[in-house]
């Protein structure tokens, strides 16, 4: 399914692929989100690393690729590099060179100390942002100019949307967000690939937004989510302006 000229989505995978990149993109994965919570006396089954390695491996088989970019927070720890995250990162890495996976890392606000890790592995690049043609990939937790005619794609948000039946039941569903902003650009937000990053719920309302350029630009009653429905597929829905009797 094409979102945007160039940009694509597949099964129920919650990554996009570029052609101007011929990579996939994924982001928000927080490798070591079961040990900060051990540590505060929540104990969760370890399922970031399988679940990462086993999305991986199907996005790169399902869009003919070698090649991934991780848009930011592929750890979780804030103020270091715990045991579990250095343990976790080294096996992912090791397991995506040992495949002939070239990665791209960009370092979200969550990515402190993760050079300790990936400077051992020759076949990860770390970045800040990565920019091609119209296609403009960084974590979105900062402040970018906006240029004529990009494609900004971001993660940080963890989007995800509540749909409410008539009963006052509702789903949440994580999502991708298509968003036009100013100067002829958009910004093509990804959902969260970690199992335990659920989301924020989606709204029209920018304070409700974490990241820059979708609380300060997107048009957010034009603003098409296509939601993720596990082990079914990717269903694009109306303009959010349209949908706000039923998810708000």
């Amino acid at each position: 399914m094409k979102i945007l000229e160039g940009l694509e989505i597949e099964e129920d995978l919650p990554v996009l692929y570029s052609r101007q990149l011929n990579s996939v993109i994924l982001s928000d994965v927080h490798i070591g989100f079961e040990e900060e919570m051990a540590s505060k006396g929540i104990f969760l089954p370890r399922i970031q690393k399988k679940r990462f390695l086993s999305i991986y491996k199907r996005a790169l088989n399902v869009f003919k690729t070698r090649k991934i970019v991780i848009n930011g927070d592929m750890k979780h720890k804030f103020n270091g590099l715990g045991r579990q995250e250095k343990d976790d990162l080294t096996d992912i890495f090791k397991d995506m060179k040992e495949n002939g996976v070239s990665v791209s890392l960009i370092k979200g606000n969550h990515d402190n100390y993760i050079s300790l890790v990936a400077e051992k592995f020759d076949n990860v690049e770390l970045l800040d942002q990565l920019e091609q043609d119209n296609v403009y990939v960084y974590h979105g937790h900062r402040e970018v100019e906006i240029k004529e005619g990009k494609i900004y794609v971001i993660g940080h948000e963890h989007p995800r949307i509540s749909i409410r039946d008539k009963l006052g039941f509702s789903r949440k569903f994580p999502c991708f967000l298509v968003s036009p902003i100013q100067n002829n650009s958009y910004v093509v937000t990804l959902p969260a690939l970690g199992g335990y990053q659920s989301g924020n719920d989606v709204s029209l309302i920018h304070s409700n937004y974490m990241s820059y350029l979708m609380r300060k630009y997107a048009v957010l009653e034009k603003t098409k989510p296509f939601i993720i429905i596990e082990n079914e597929g990717i269903m694009e829905f109306p303009e959010l302006g349209l949908l706000k009797n039923i998810i708000f």
